[in-house]
């Protein structure tokens, strides 16, 4: 009896556990979705601007909702090489036109423009950020989508 007795107790605590589960992840995809439908508002908009909204999602109570959006400049090369980007730097011709400076520096920076040749291409981006916030028991979760739109479209 002692041995049936703890088969239904584990046998009971494997289904709360279960349905425990269950719930996070109903939590979990409600907070994708409405992640999903905030970056395509963002995303269908004509024009972007550096920006931060905040605000409670009506048809899902509990959620709430984060969007950032910031203008940085992104450097290709750094981007590419990931923790190796200095040694890729080194490496990197001083002159698109191979490692001897033809005078092309020289008018770069006549017309004020940066050495992006030297960088790998520095490309002024907006970052697009949007959390979603919601509650589980009693810890708050967010779940966070990151995108990049180019300030130039």
């Amino acid at each position: 009896m002692a041995m049936a007795a703890m088969v239904m107790t584990y046998t009971y605590s494997l289904i709360a556990e279960g349905i425990s589960y269950q719930k996070k992840a109903v939590l979990l995809a409600n907070a994708v979705h409405l992640a999903k439908i905030k970056m395509a508002q963002v995303d269908s908009s004509t024009t972007m601007q550096t920006d931060t909204s905040r605000g409670s999602i009506e048809a899902f109570p509990g959620y709430t909702f984060e969007t950032e959006i910031k203008e940085e400049e992104m450097d290709l090369l750094k981007l590419a090489g990931g923790p190796n980007a200095e040694a890729l730097r080194k490496k990197a011709p001083k002159d698109m036109l191979g490692d001897k400076d033809v005078g092309f520096s020289d008018l770069m920076k006549k017309r004020g423009q940066k050495k992006s040749f030297e960088t790998g291409g520095v490309l002024k981006v907006f970052r697009v950020k949007v959390s979603i916030f919601y509650m589980d028991g009693n810890k708050k979760e967010t779940f966070s989508v990151e995108t990049f739109r180019s300030t130039k479209y």
